[in-house]
């Protein structure tokens, strides 16, 4: 890969100024092109990034050869089609999550790239999240003990989407988390889900996961609560630990507090409880960006053609599970 890496960025609303304004700051990295079908965010584009080219021809991006890779940021009903596309023009790809939305979609865009032998990046931004990083950091040392359950909780009032449900909209975001920090994926999936603000999408949402060794998962999503939650918590035999993205403060905190089961039994053949009590800790958190840290990790896979850490596979897993939730949410509609 030459010194200079070229991007181009389709999709120019929520995210897609993010993604030029964090490449435009890192070193050898040049955003040639913003691409939207909308001239009035074209036009924002261009008055906040002058040095970018926009343009509303999607193909001009894939014809030209100095283009390394795209930045996929448009709706993701769009996804499999975009990105297909810019794979088939030699270029990489970092596609917004969800990746697609089915499971063979995303297994024949997994296929392409290899084929191609281009790199697919997927932006589950959480995962470079210094925050989650720690969490990944204390569960991997053992420090919880054996881990009961994990639960997340994402919620505030809008922004309701036009193409997706509340669950495609933010629950991929808690299952690349869990799949993460568990380094498992789910075995059994199950979801409830309500539609209040619009008929057959739902914009609130339970979803319950079981994985491997007796490990439950709950999340909890919704367009419609006034509360804006952003937590994830794992609860282990030893002690626990949460992460609150929305407290600048104590982003991570652990509590080392417990219960377990004693090895010892009594006379009556029944098992005692050990209670174990503790510190509150809140460990040191980097003030590291998480999108830049994305970012600068995609630059680096393109330079040196390691394997991201959110790769096709990756991003299959969590479209997988969505799709579950889909049959779940179709087997119990609300009444």
């Amino acid at each position: 890969m030459k010194s200079m890496i070229t991007l181009a960025v389709a999709g120019c609303g929520h995210w897609g100024p993010n993604y030029i304004r964090v490449f435009s700051g890192l070193e050898d990295v040049k955003v040639k092109y913003a691409c939207d079908l909308s001239k009035p965010k074209l036009d924002r584009i261009h008055a906040q990034f002058p040095q970018v080219a926009v343009t509303q021809d999607f193909d001009s991006l894939l014809k030209d050869p100095a283009v390394d890779a795209i930045i996929i940021a448009t709706p993701s009903s769009t996804h499999f089609n975009v990105a297909k596309s810019c794979l088939e023009a030699g270029k990489h790809i970092l596609v917004e999550k969800p990746m697609t939305l089915t499971s063979p979609d995303a297994q024949a865009l997994t296929k392409l790239a290899a084929e191609k032998k281009r790199t697919l990046f997927v932006g589950h931004t959480f995962l470079y999240n210094p925050g989650v990083r720690k969490m990944k950091e204390i569960i991997d040392s053992g420090e919880l003990g054996a881990i009961y359950y994990i639960t997340a909780t994402r919620t505030h009032l809008g922004l309701v989407r036009e193409d997706v449900n509340v669950a495609w909209d933010l629950a991929p975001h808690d299952i690349a988390i869990f799949n993460y920090l568990l380094g498992k994926t789910p075995i059994r999936v199950e979801a409830y889900g309500v539609c209040h603000l619009k008929k057959d999408r739902e914009d609130a949402v339970f979803i319950h996961l079981l994985y491997p060794n007796s490990i439950l998962g709950q999340i909890h999503v919704s367009w419609v609560d006034s509360n804006k939650e952003r937590t994830v918590k794992v609860i282990g035999s030893e002690a626990r630990v949460i992460f609150d993205d929305i407290n600048n403060l104590e982003r991570v905190k652990i509590f080392k507090k417990g219960i377990r089961r004693s090895p010892d039994y009594n006379t009556f053949g029944e098992f005692q409880l050990l209670l174990r009590d503790g510190d509150i800790i809140s460990p040191r958190i980097e003030p590291l960006e998480p999108l830049k840290a994305m970012c600068t990790e995609f630059i680096e896979c393109l330079r040196t053609g390691v394997k991201p850490l959110t790769d096709g596979q990756s991003g299959y897993e969590v479209v997988r599970v969505m799709e579950q939730i889909d049959h779940a949410l179709a087997a119990h509609p609300a009444s």
